[in-house]
C-alpha cells in the first residue's frame, strides 16, 4: 500500500474523500475531489468515471487514515494498484498547512 503526504497534493490530485456527510460538513479540503462514503466506493466504477486510463494516482482521505486504508486495500483487491492513502488524513492535512474549509 502507498502513502502521500498530504502537503504534496495540488489541484490536479485525483483525491478520494470517504468520510461521511456529518465529518464532511464540518471540513473539507480546499483542493478538488470527489465525496464518496467508505461503504459506498465501487473501485470499478470509480476508475471508469474519475481515472478511465488508470494512469494517475487516486489518493484516498478519511479522518486520520485508518478508513482510507481500508478503501484503498477494496481497489487494490479489485485490482488497481495506483491508489494511495493520504497519511493522517484531514487532521495531518490541516497541520502541515494544507488549506481546509470549515463549517
Amino acid at each position: 500500500m502507498r502513502f502521500v503526504k498530504p502537503e504534496s497534493l495540488d489541484k490536479d490530485s485525483i483525491i478520494l474523500d470517504v468520510r461521511g456527510e456529518t465529518e464532511y460538513a464540518q471540513e473539507r479540503l480546499a483542493l478538488p475531489h470527489i465525496t464518496i462514503k467508505a461503504d459506498e466506493v465501487d473501485p470499478d466504477k470509480f476508475m471508469a468515471e474519475y481515472n478511465p486510463a488508470g494512469e494517475k494516482l487516486v489518493n484516498i482521505l478519511c479522518t486520520s487514515g485508518g478508513v482510507a486504508s481500508e478503501v484503498a486495500e477494496k481497489f487494490e483487491a479489485a485490482g488497481y494498484p495506483n491508489v494511495a492513502v493520504i497519511v493522517g488524513g484531514i487532521i495531518e492535512a490541516e497541520y502541515e498547512g494544507v488549506k481546509v474549509l470549515k463549517n
